[in-house]
């Protein structure tokens, strides 16, 4: 009889162990958040692939609180996560841009589930209060895959500056007239990010139809479950990185 339920019981545990390493009934075994300002882990991080594969859902900046929306594949281990700073900010721009690397370390989780966690960085610590005096623009680079993608400021009044943009192919609630941060230069060339405009704030008011290129500055919100309506037919062309948004507050550029 010991024997049988020695039998069961190291049965049991091996399904166990099998469950975990297949099919974890745990969304989530938990997370660690680090910073570290260093310009040779930010070069290494940025110049080719590092770390285990994530997605960066989105990414805000509301004051100096950077929040980094994640996905990965796991659920049964710790997952640290870095942000590396070279400590430079590039003034060239406006506002000025700071660019960070996010590190992912799943520590050999191998489960599959895909936990969706949201990061907070206190930019004041990382950056030790040397920020720009008129702000800045946050660029969070994933350094599994070298995506970029813009730190957007969730508020519901106008302190971004953007332009309109035509793109391959896309809906909102200007067709294919999307909205576009104002390209600034860098090292590297051009860079901008895109968003769609799918809906407006009560109590906005927007341009029936503007021209291409027209400067407005707009307040937003990240629309994180927003998806096209299935009776609009959507061409397969990808317009690029961006966020479907409302817009909050939209007043000409000036």
């Amino acid at each position: 009889m010991k024997a049988v339920v020695s039998s069961l019981l190291a049965l049991a545990f091996s399904l166990a162990v099998f469950s975990c390493q297949n099919e974890p009934v745990t969304p989530s075994s938990g997370f660690s958040t680090s910073w570290e300002v260093n310009a040779d882990a930010f070069i290494a991080a940025t110049s080719q692939t590092t770390g285990d594969p994530f997605v960066i859902k989105k990414a805000v900046l509301n004051d100096s609180l950077l929040k980094v929306t994640v996905q990965y594949a796991g659920g049964c281990k710790k997952h640290d996560f870095k942000l590396v700073w070279d400590g430079t900010i590039d003034s060239s721009t406006i506002p000025a841009a700071v660019t960070f690397a996010l590190i992912h370390d799943s520590n050999n989780d191998m489960c599959e589930a895909l936990p969706t966690e949201e990061l907070s960085f206190d930019l004041l610590d990382i950056m030790e209060g040397n920020r720009p005096i008129e702000g800045f623009q946050a660029w969070v680079v994933n350094a599994s895959n070298a995506e970029q993608l813009l730190a957007l400021p969730e508020s519901m009044e106008c302190g971004w500056a953007v332009e309109t943009a035509s793109v391959v192919c896309g809906t909102g609630i200007w067709d294919n007239l999307w909205l576009q941060t104002l390209r600034t230069e860098q090292a590297g060339g051009v860079r901008s990010f895109l968003l769609q405009p799918v809906s407006v704030a009560d109590g906005v008011e927007i341009p029936d139809n503007p021209d291409e290129g027209t400067k407005y500055y707009i307040g937003v919100k990240i629309l994180d479950d927003y998806e096209p309506n299935p009776d609009v037919g959507v061409c397969q062309a990808y317009p690029g990185d961006h966020y479907s948004v409302e817009i909050t507050c939209i007043q000409p550029y000036e």
